[in-house]
């Protein structure tokens, strides 16, 4: 089935398992990856769009499991065609959307409905986070596992039905669960401590400086504990979301040293690796997101962390509000950051701050995603699999994101005062080139990820 014009991507650095070459990707009509050369141009374009890539940088597209684009019910704030058109020019070809939307996705009927406002308009290809509940494990139980890469589950920072806090019932979630386990890890009691004792100093202001302290570390480590003994007890694969913390850091690394390391997997979000709570002084509200940015020791603490192996994948946690809405006090303030435009090209700016070779950085966004989510045909430059392919040059004199529109509908983001070496060239989505030189230029084309079964 013809799907797109073939494509011939010439003098690319290609960056693969481990490698990074000088190369070159053949695209059929098909959008699947026909051929991977080594060395120059190929021998014979005859039927092929030619593009030079200049010597940029040829990824995997991005696999982001980790964004709430607010679809349906918040729609507000951002929606799948907006968000997705701000993910592909941040070279995201994939996303999974986490399920705290109105109604929750903990059914489904919801997963269904979610997919179906998806189809014809995602620029990029997706999936959707099956959401737990204190009530709905048996959904849990019956989930297919070909549609849905795992199940989200927020043990704090969440309303209504979503969030779990009753020791049976997550006993009963890590115990039957056939998905991986995607956890929010904080303690709601701590922070409603913390919380009231900042109300009693500040009334109602607070400055945004406070909270890493009331959403604290203290907090984190202890629900992360909690989550790695439910999941060693069970025997369960549990993937901690937005690791923050140097605390974590060292549990993690403490866990990497015993036969329970094969069971648990994290992640890290650029917004922990960029900024820290001294940035809270400028951008206030801007950085307000669940867990906190903490400090610079954190960060820092993070940064080696990646440098070392410690996490498996980066997610962006791109979590759109209005602007009126932030700007609230800090109680009122939503917690969130839209970040998926960015992302990626930061990500590499702090690989290269902290000598990470670029191959590391692959696997954290598109090998390791699709192995650990089950991804199909994904996440690697492989002949046969989908092309979904991100060029990426780096050029030698800074630019600032501020200078590039925002795609996303609330229309802000932290980075816009942040600069960049890298730049998103081209984002091809299933052999199509959906943005190039800062433009969107096709339709929506995404379609929906199928997973391996479990079975």
């Amino acid at each position: 089935m013809e799907r797109c014009t073939p494509l011939a991507i010439v003098n690319a650095q290609l960056v693969n398992e481990g490698e990074c070459y000088n190369g070159a990707v053949l695209v059929d009509s098909a959008g699947r990856i026909a051929q991977v050369i080594r060395g120059g141009a190929p021998v014979s374009t005859g039927g092929y769009r030619v593009m030079d890539a200049g010597g940029a940088y040829l990824f995997p597209g991005v696999i982001d499991t980790h964004v709430h684009f607010r679809e349906p019910g918040l729609t507000q704030k951002g929606d799948i065609h907006t968000e997705s058109a701000a993910a592909v020019a941040g070279g995201v070809t994939s996303f999974l959307d986490m399920p705290n939307t109105k109604p929750p996705a903990t059914d489904r009927a919801t997963l269904q409905e979610k997919k179906r406002l998806a189809q014809g308009r995602a620029y990029a290809n997706y999936g959707f986070y099956l959401g737990a509940s204190a009530g709905n494990l048996e959904e849990i139980k019956r989930v297919d596992s070909r549609e849905v890469p795992a199940v989200k589950l927020f043990m704090g920072s969440s309303t209504g039905s979503l969030q779990v806090t009753d020791s049976a019932v997550l006993e009963q979630i890590f115990a039957q669960s056939p998905l991986p386990i995607a956890v929010h890890c904080e303690t709601d009691a701590i922070i409603a401590k913390n919380l009231a004792e900042a109300k009693a100093k500040w009334g109602d202001e607070i400055p945004f400086t406070e909270h890493a302290a009331i959403r604290c570390s203290q907090g984190c480590l202890q629900s992360t504990r909690l989550a790695i003994g439910l999941a060693l007890s069970h025997k369960s694969h549990l993937h901690i979301l937005h690791i923050s913390t140097k605390e974590e850091v060292e549990e993690l690394k403490r866990l990497a040293t015993t036969d329970g390391a094969r069971y648990v997997t994290a992640e890290t979000c650029l917004h922990y690796l960029w900024f820290c709570n001294d940035d809270l002084s400028r951008l206030t509200w801007q950085l307000k997101c669940n867990p906190a940015i903490k400090y610079k020791e954190d960060r820092q603490a993070l940064r080696t962390a990646l440098r070392q192996g410690v996490f498996s994948t980066i997610g962006t946690d791109h979590a759109p509000h209005l602007e009126v809405e932030k700007k609230q006090n800090y109680a009122l303030s939503p917690s969130g950051i839209p970040s998926i435009q960015y992302a990626f090209v930061g990500l590499l700016e702090v690989a290269e701050q902290e000598n990470i070779p670029l191959p590391r950085v692959v696997e954290l966004t598109a090998h390791t995603p699709a192995r650990l989510f089950r991804v199909e045909e994904r996440g690697y430059l492989r002949e046969g699999y989908i092309a979904d392919l991100v060029l990426v040059a780096r050029e030698a004199k800074a630019y600032s994101a501020g200078s590039l529109p925002i795609y996303g509908r609330c229309g802000w983001s932290p980075y816009q005062g942040e600069s960049f070496h890298y730049r998103v060239k081209t984002t091809i989505v299933g052999g199509i080139p959906v943005y190039q030189q800062g433009v969107l230029t096709e339709k929506p084309c995404g379609q929906p990820l199928t997973f391996h079964s479990i079975y």
